[in-house]
């Protein structure tokens, strides 16, 4: 690509630029490709080559994408906006540790450029390194210190890292720059619990009144305004804003519970002990120590539990598993030249040695050279039987809780691009019941391999719990484990908070405060056999 003698005055260039972009936003890909095409023609510069491969991001074509800006990059050299670009699409290709580089080797070039600073500290928060995040916002403020954007990322770095008093104090400015903000109005009331003297009640109802609302910092609004209130007790208003949350929430997704249940029926049909017997064997490499589970279970607490531990580290909620198992099931299924819509039959006929090698291969750098690491993927509860065919010592840790608790904690919960039934009651209730089958399909199919570890029984009694987990993991027993709230790592997830604090009951049987609301999930769950009319629950029908 070489510059042309005539570019297009600046103001134009970002003009149709800007509007590439919004045409993006908006999922118009072909229409923003059609104007990209007509800057390469007539002014091929650095900007231009980052437009071109973020569109061939969103077709999606990675590889399409990565090709673009390392032809840039060889073309005009180093520089922050390319390897910004590059680290970007290395990260989504899930080869983190090339991505991270390139993005260190962004920061250490680049200018006074506010908006690329903030572009590589995301990729350091996606890698759950908030720490090397926080530097380059600082940066990044000097630059734009009024910019609600870079105050937002600011403040979410230092709420990761367990900074609160600065990351409220950012969090203010956002909000007096940003007047309801719902990021920003959500996350501070994340930051401590409330309590009648001291919360932002009044100042989140009055936000909610203003006229022209967006949807989003509606949506935000009312959960935080939940949490507060349940804060303080007033469980019925808490809970009427929880729900007018999650209404609004809910409009905005395009979602069918029933596939996700049509799913896990096909795997427990699927993978039945008679075809796991048959299936070929695995990678017998020992280490990875996966943490599956509802969300709001405590898998987070015991993800800290574990990184405490000096022979284990934390590599945070990697997906690699369930990306490695869907690549080498399509390249088997594509072999068959099947026309059958089954990837899960073509699944069983995979080299699971293979599955097993791909995803060491893919997630071991991370680990900085220790054999123990987490994988706290809590969905990975639908693919225990596949993981432990393609690594069958590796150890799988299941959380259980109280049905009912679990539900509540997740209905409360504002998640970003996940778990999307968990906004309605109804389908919570429908993807729990599947849950719970899935999970004795796997005790039953599986018989000794998953380690049911009870949320009540770990917080009633830390030190007996955590030396069980210990033990079943094969590491020795180190006094570190329970003082994880006192660990200097970094935590990406909504437990953020929770965390940092040693082990408190005070969550459960928390659901007795909305029994009324909850009676539609409590008749769900009582129909499946999980609880008894009054809510209580019944046995689990089997205990790894």
């Amino acid at each position: 690509m070489k510059p042309t003698n005539n570019p297009a005055p600046s103001s134009a260039l970002d003009s149709t630029i800007g509007a590439a972009y919004d045409l993006l936003k908006k999922g118009r890909i072909d229409e923003a490709d059609q104007l990209c095409r007509g800057l390469l023609a007539l002014t091929p510069n650095i900007r231009t080559a980052v437009l071109a491969s973020a569109i061939a991001e969103a077709r999606p074509d990675l590889p399409r994408a990565l090709e673009i800006v390392n032809a840039a990059i060889e073309h005009h050299g180093e520089k922050a906006e390319l390897l910004l670009k590059q680290a970007q699409v290395l990260m989504q290709l899930r080869r983190r540790v090339e991505g991270v580089a390139a993005a260190r080797r962004a920061a250490e070039i680049c200018g006074p450029d506010a908006r690329v600073l903030q572009g590589i500290a995301k990729v350091h928060v996606e890698r759950n390194e908030p720490a090397e995040a926080k530097p380059l916002l600082q940066r990044a403020r000097e630059l734009l210190p009024t910019d609600p954007a870079i105050l937002y990322d600011s403040a979410v770095s230092h709420f990761y890292l367990n900074e609160m008093d600065e990351a409220a104090a950012l969090l203010e400015r956002v909000l007096t720059l940003a007047p309801g903000n719902g990021f920003a109005l959500y996350v501070r009331s994340q930051l401590r619990t409330q309590t009648a003297a001291q919360n932002n009640v009044e100042y989140l109802r009055n936000t909610l009144m203003r006229p022209h609302i967006r949807r989003q910092d509606a949506i935000s609004a009312y959960f935080a305004l939940s949490k507060e209130l349940e804060d303080i007790g007033e469980y019925q208003e808490s809970f009427a804003a929880l729900s007018e949350g999650n209404r609004v929430k809910r409009g905005t997704l395009a979602y069918d519970v029933q596939d996700d249940l049509d799913a896990m029926q096909k795997v427990m049909a699927r993978y039945s002990r008679e075809a796991l017997a048959q299936a070929a064997p695995g990678e017998p490499a020992a280490g990875p120590i996966f943490i599956v589970g509802m969300p709001r279970t405590g898998t987070t607490l015991v993800e800290r539990i574990l990184g405490s531990h000096a022979d284990v580290v934390s590599l945070g909620e990697l997906v690699d598993f369930p990306a490695e198992m869907t690549a080498l099931a399509e390249r088997v299924y594509d072999s068959t030249g099947s026309t059958e819509p089954d990837l899960l039959r073509a699944s069983l006929q995979m080299d699971f040695a293979e599955l097993g090698r791909n995803y060491l291969r893919a997630v071991q750098p991370l680990a900085g050279g220790r054999k123990h690491f987490v994988d706290k993927l809590p969905f990975n509860f639908r693919y225990c039987g596949q993981i432990h065919q393609a690594l069958p010592n590796a150890k799988i840790v299941h959380l259980t809780r109280d049905p009912l608790d679990t539900c509540y904690a997740v209905f409360k919960t504002l998640f970003i691009n996940a778990y999307h039934y968990s906004y309605q009651l109804d389908e919570l209730a429908q993807f729990y019941v599947a849950y719970r089958q899935t999970m004795a399909h796997w005790h039953s199919v599986l018989p000794g391999v998953i380690y049911d570890l009870s949320y009540e029984d770990l917080v009633a009694d830390p030190p007996a719990q955590c030396r069980r987990l210990l033990e079943w993991c094969g590491l020795p027993w180190q006094d570190d484990v329970l003082d994880f709230h006192r660990s200097r790592a970094a935590s990406t997830t909504a437990s953020a908070a929770q965390v940092r604090q040693p082990i408190y009951t005070s969550s459960v049987k928390k659901w007795r405060n909305f029994e009324r609301q909850l009676q539609p999930v409590v008749r769900r769950l009582a129909e499946a056999g999980l609880v008894d009319a009054d809510g209580n629950p019944l046995p689990w029908p089997m205990r790894g």
